[in-house]
Parts: structure tokens; sequence; C-alpha cells
């Protein structure tokens, strides 16, 4: 019976222990407006560090009252972040497939995507392009004819859309654009161009 009682009693104080624990840890998180503004001029420092490191970057530190209370990381944690954000390269993600059939003018909407990681987490810009295309009779086989709307958004952080440029290329065949927009990660903000293309089959098919 004793040993039972002492059992009890070291997984209770264990269970305490391990309550006031994530407590503690917790509360780091939570901090004053005296710390928020002793890490924001921390923060300052390394993207301006940063931009002097990489000169192309032009990273935007913004506002101290525009942060986000799970924004507010360790200045070691945000340099990692900051460097990421100023070395970001976009790779061609997952496309969610578009079908239509054979026909004098059709329309179709496709959504690709590009995907980059920083500290870890993966950020997608899916990017969804709107299209006309019609049949070459010469050729027997739809080509593009034009372009309704490119719009985009990011699945971590914010992307604000600034324009595009299409390039219609290999014969009517091929749309290579690229899509201008500003980047905000973790209250730091990068210009960026993302170049997607998008192809039309003999079928009118884009891809």
């Amino acid at each position: 019976m004793k040993n039972i009682v002492k059992i009890l009693s070291i997984s209770f104080v264990t269970i305490i222990a391990f309550c006031l624990g994530n407590t503690v840890s917790g509360s780091i998180l939570e901090l004053t407006p005296h710390h928020k503004e002793s890490y924001y001029e921390q923060y300052s420092s390394i993207v301006e560090e940063v931009n002097s490191e990489y000169p192309d970057a032009n990273l935007e530190l913004l506002p101290l009252d525009k942060f986000k209370e799970h924004e507010w990381v360790s200045p070691k944690e945000f340099k990692e972040i900051v460097k990421d954000i100023a070395n970001l390269e976009f790779v061609v993600g997952e496309n969610k497939k578009s079908e239509n059939g054979f026909s004098v003018l059709s329309s179709t909407t496709i959504a690709k995507s590009k995907t980059t990681t920083i500290t870890g987490t993966q950020v997608t810009i899916s990017i969804t392009g709107s299209f006309d295309t019609t049949l070459n009779s010469s050729q027997g086989r739809q080509m593009f004819s034009g372009i309704n709307s490119i719009t985009s958004r990011a699945n971590k952080g914010t992307w604000r859309q600034t324009g595009y440029t299409p390039d219609l290329i290999d014969g009517g065949r091929t749309y290579s654009i690229d899509v201008g927009g500003k980047f905000t990660y973790n209250g730091v903000s990068v210009s960026r161009n993302i170049n997607i293309e998008f192809f039309c089959s003999p079928t009118g098919k884009v891809s």
C-alpha cells in the first residue's frame, strides 16, 4: 500500500512540474512592450545588416505596431528568417489541371504554383490564369488568343500582386509570364518577380 501511495505521489509531482514548466515556457513568448521595443531595434539592425550583405534584396521592416503576436521571435530566429527571405527562390510546384475540348474559340482557367522554404516552412505562391484559345486553321490546332486575368496569392505570409508582364512565345502555344508582387513574412517585406509558363495543347488544354 505504501508503495502505491509513493508512486501516486511521484506521478502527481511530475504532472505539476510539467504543467508549471509549460506555463513558464509559454510566458516567455508574451513579451512586454519594453521587450518588443528592444526586439524591434535588433530586428531593424538585422534587416540593415542583411540588406548590406545582399544589396539586391531591398528588404523592408514593417512598423512595430504591424507585428502580429506570433511574429515576435528571438533575434537569432528572426535573422535566419530574414536571410532566407533575402535569398528567396521559387520553384515549380504542383498544378491544378484544367480540361477543355477542341473548339473554334474557348476559354480556360488553371492554377499553377511555385514554392520556396523559409526556415523549414514551405511557402507556396498560387498563380491562376484565365486564357482564351482559338483554332488556328492553318496548323489544325488550338493557340492562345489572349489573357482574361492573372491572379495570385500565398498560403503563408501575404502576397500582394503588383502586376504582370506576358510574353506569347513558341508560335502562340506558350505564355511566359512574369508576375510581380510584394511578399511579406514575419514582419519583413520583399519585392519579387515570379516567372511562370502556361502551355496550350493542340486540343486547347492549358497546362
